[in-house]
């Protein structure tokens, strides 16, 4: 819990990662409520990020609220609103969708074909998982279909404990088929590019706090912001010394964050 490590003086925009972070298991975790109001107080922009997949963000924005985070749904980011932007941005693309029935709205306008298809989309679909949804999407790769992805994560934390996550089956079909998934959430550089154009400011003027390595702290370090790493969610004792990338700081709980913030502002 260094507070001295060299960053920007003065932060201009905290990009917040959601589960694990701001909330587990349903629940706004110790400081949550708080470190928002700080950031707020600071006159900071804010804009959060979350690979979560299986719902749209005033969905998630009204969670939110219901725990006591004054969060809405223009202020979320989600790597499924990232993968329909992407989409869009290629016209006359033609999509085989592999993703749950409460996100399939966001994807109307997308050109569908269920047989031979420019790309194949994976988002977390749950127990729907199985042989035959797989074996379709790999004879489509196979045959040349690109494989475009909100998130790669292998797992995630439900109300009653950990999950299997869509990333344990997209990791399979890029080995079977040698093809590498395009992601459209984190820790992909275009994901984050896109929250500082919302909150129009510079990755060197940007703070991202999330509790996962791999995507918060890795995706931060590619677009040249500075991280924190908090102690909740998917954190692992030690990680934020020993991961293959580290964070500028370590937060055990975002009870920490209003100190952080007077520390960086002076």
């Amino acid at each position: 819990m260094n507070f001295t490590t060299a960053l920007p003086s003065m932060i201009k925009s905290v990009l917040f990662d959601i589960d694990g972070t701001l909330i587990a298991r349903g629940q706004a975790l110790p400081g949550a409520i708080e470190a928002l109001a700080s950031v707020r107080r600071h006159g900071i922009a804010m804009r959060f990020l979350t690979n979560i997949t299986g719902r749209g963000p005033e969905l998630i924005a009204a969670e939110l609220q219901r725990q006591g985070l004054p969060i809405e749904g223009h202020e979320i980011q989600t790597a499924t609103t990232a993968c329909v932007e992407y989409l869009k941005s290629r016209p006359g693309m033609t999509c085989h969708l592999i993703v749950p029935p409460s996100v399939r709205p966001m994807f109307d306008g997308v050109a569908i074909d269920d047989q031979e298809p420019d790309v194949v989309v994976i988002s977390d679909i749950g127990e729907q998982f199985n042989f035959q949804v797989l074996n379709r999407a790999f004879l489509m790769l196979r045959a040349g279909a690109e494989l475009v992805v909100p998130q790669k994560g292998l797992f995630w934390f439900d109300h009653d404990g950990p999950k299997l996550d869509c990333g344990s089956f997209i990791v399979g079909l890029e080995a079977a088929t040698g093809k590498e998934a395009t992601v459209t959430g984190k820790p992909a550089e275009l994901f984050f590019h896109r929250a500082l154009a919302h909150v129009d400011c510079r990755a060197n003027e940007t703070l991202v706090i999330g509790d996962d390595l791999g995507t918060d702290v890795l995706g931060a370090a590619r677009i040249g912001a500075a991280s924190a790493l908090v102690g909740t969610g998917k954190y692992a004792p030690g990680a934020e010394r020993t991961g293959p990338v580290r964070p500028d700081y370590f937060l055990p709980t975002l009870e920490l964050l209003p100190r952080l913030l007077s520390t960086l502002r002076g």
